[in-house]
């Protein structure tokens, strides 16, 4: 048996937790997130500590 790629994997996680309505929402999702741009370190940083702020405020 062959290994499963990330995105079968994904897809997989993703209908077990029935979060897929239909297969072209969920091929949507899977493009976006797929063609997202990657984030550096110091930006992931950033986001984080916006995230805490806003939680907090």
């Amino acid at each position: 048996m062959k290994e499963k790629t990330q995105k079968e994997k994904f897809e997989e996680a993703a209908r077990e937790l029935k979060t897929d309505q239909s297969d072209a929402a969920f091929e949507a999702v899977v493009h976006k997130i797929a063609h997202a741009p990657k984030l550096t370190n110091e930006q992931i940083k950033e986001l984080v500590r916006r995230k805490r702020e806003t939680d907090r405020g």
